[in-house]
C-alpha cells in the first residue's frame, strides 16, 4: 500500500491511494459521512421571539450550525451516540444520569436590537462549554429591527449523520479515479486536436512529444480520444490507485474524520470477527 497526501487543509484532505481495493476506500467514505460523531444543536426552546422569523425556520438554522467537536472528540468517542438519542428527553430507565449528562452541552442565545437593525450570528451563541462552540463566527441567524428579540435555550448532543445530516462531520466525502493515459508515439503526429478539446488542460506538447501535464485533472471524459484522427491516445483508469478527498464542515479536523472512520471501521470488524470465532467455537448457532 501506498499513501499520498496531494492535498491538507484546514478544511480538506485529498489522499492518493494505491493498492487499497475501492470498495474499502468508498466504506471509509461513506463511515466519514454517516458514523463518526459529532455534536450538534437538538434540542431548542424559544422563550422570546419577536422577529419576523417563524420560530420553526430559526430552530431549523440554529441545528444546522456546525460545532467544534475536535477537542473533546477522544471524551466522546467512548458515548453510545444512539444511547444519547434515547437521553434526549429524560434519562432512559437504567441509564446512570452521569452518562446522559456527558451526551449534552447546553447554550444560550440572547439578542435585542435597541436603536438600529442588527444582524444575529453564531458568535452569540454562549455555550456551556468552552471546547463545543460554533465552528464559525460569521454564520448570520436571523436579522432585528429595533425592538425585537430573541431568547432561546438549546441543548447539543452528540449523534451521527446516520441519524441526521446536521451530524455529518463532512461536507463532501468523494472517492474518484486516477487516470490512465497512453499515447502511442508512433501514431502521434502532433496535430494538437486532443489539446484542443480537453475541458481540463491536462495534454500538451512539450519538445516534440505529447506528454502528460497534471494525470489528476483528468475527468475521464475521453474527448481527447474522439478528436484523436490517428487513435494515438487511449485513456482509461488504474485498477489499483484511486483518490478519496474529505472536507470538513468545521466540527472536526479533516484528517481526525479520516482517523474515527477507520477507528469505527475497525472496531466493527472487531466485532464481527469475534462473532464469528463464536460460531467456530459453537458458542453461537
Amino acid at each position: 500500500m501506498r499513501l499520498l497526501v496531494r492535498e491538507h487543509t484546514d478544511e480538506a484532505i485529498e489522499l492518493d491511494v494505491k493498492g487499497v481495493p475501492l470498495a474499502f476506500l468508498n466504506t471509509i467514505r461513506r463511515y466519514a459521512l454517516a458514523k463518526v460523531p459529532t455534536y450538534a444543536i437538538d434540542e431548542v426552546m424559544i422563550v422570546v421571539n419577536t422577529s419576523s422569523m417563524f420560530d420553526e425556520v430559526l430552530a431549523h438554522r440554529l441545528a444546522l450550525i456546525p460545532l467544534k467537536t475536535e477537542d473533546v472528540i477522544d471524551k466522546i468517542r467512548g458515548i453510545d451516540p444512539e444511547l444519547c438519542e434515547k437521553c434526549a428527553s429524560s434519562t432512559p430507565e437504567g441509564v446512570d444520569p452521569s452518562i446522559c449528562g456527558e451526551c449534552f452541552v447546553h447554550m444560550v442565545l440572547e439578542v435585542e436590537a435597541t436603536t438600529n437593525d442588527i444582524t444575529v450570528y453564531s458568535s452569540d451563541i454562549r455555550s456551556d462549554d468552552p471546547y463545543v462552540v460554533p465552528a464559525y463566527a460569521n454564520i448570520p441567524i436571523v436579522m432585528l429591527a429595533p425592538g425585537q428579540r430573541i431568547a432561546i435555550e438549546m441543548k447539543a448532543r452528540i449523534g451521527r449523520g446516520l441519524e441526521h445530516a446536521k451530524w455529518n462531520p463532512a461536507t463532501i466525502a468523494v472517492t474518484k479515479y486516477v487516470a490512465n493515459i497512453k499515447v502511442d508515439e508512433k501514431l502521434c503526429n502532433l496535430c494538437g486536436k486532443c489539446i484542443e478539446v480537453c475541458p481540463r488542460g491536462t495534454l500538451k506538447i512539450e519538445n516534440g512529444k505529447l506528454n502528460v501535464v497534471d494525470v489528476y485533472s483528468c475527468t475521464l471524459c475521453r474527448q481527447c480520444v474522439k478528436a484523436c484522427p490517428a487513435k494515438a491516445i487511449d485513456v482509461g483508469s488504474m485498477e489499483d490507485e484511486h483518490i478519496i478527498r474529505i472536507e470538513s464542515a468545521g466540527s472536526l479536523k479533516p484528517e481526525t474524520i479520516v482517523r474515527e472512520a477507520v477507528y469505527i471501521l475497525l472496531n466493527e470488524l472487531s466485532e464481527f470477527e469475534k462473532f464469528i470465532e463464536g460460531i467456530g467455537k459453537g458458542a453461537i448457532q
